[in-house]
């Protein structure tokens, strides 16, 4: 069970710290342009992954990626995390 403490975050670094790196992600890398980019790449991920693969899991996994890229911006803006 200890490499499961290993992929907590909080055990690497501080709440605040954490909460301000994806705050700074969601304000500049996940914002814009390149959010569009990375979001329609992971949409066709997932169909790629889901159809042609068969590997259902994978789509879905890189499906809620997409969508938490496409609209993690307006989630954190909209419970006040983020500022404009």
């Amino acid at each position: 069970m200890d490499w499961i403490n290993q992929l907590n975050p909080l055990t690497h670094m501080g709440a605040g710290e954490y909460i301000g790196f994806w705050q700074n992600l969601f304000a500049t890398i996940f914002l814009g342009f390149w959010s569009r980019i990375f979001a329609v790449l992971l949409l066709g991920l997932s169909f790629w992954f889901g159809v042609r693969r068969r590997n259902f899991m994978m789509g879905f996994w890189t499906f809620l990626a997409s969508g938490g890229i496409a609209y993690g911006a307006a989630l954190f803006r909209f419970l006040g995390l983020l500022s404009r």
